[in-house]
């Protein structure tokens, strides 16, 4: 017999193992993002940490 499920939504965003080098910098390595539907996040980190890169992979920029 089978359990139901409650219905899970499918996220609005999902980023699974991304990375992205410049040249020999590597600047992000393995990144993991899930967000849902009326769901705040922030990208937080110190200089250099690849927030932006970050944000113009999701972005479609890179």
């Amino acid at each position: 017999m089978a359990i139901a499920q409650p219905d899970i939504p499918a996220p609005a965003l999902e980023m699974r193992g991304v990375g992205k080098s410049f040249g020999n910098v590597k600047a992000l390595s393995n990144v993991d993002i899930t967000a849902g539907v009326a769901e705040i996040h922030a990208i937080v980190g110190d200089n250099g940490a690849g927030k932006s890169t970050t944000l113009k992979i999701m972005c479609g920029i890179f």
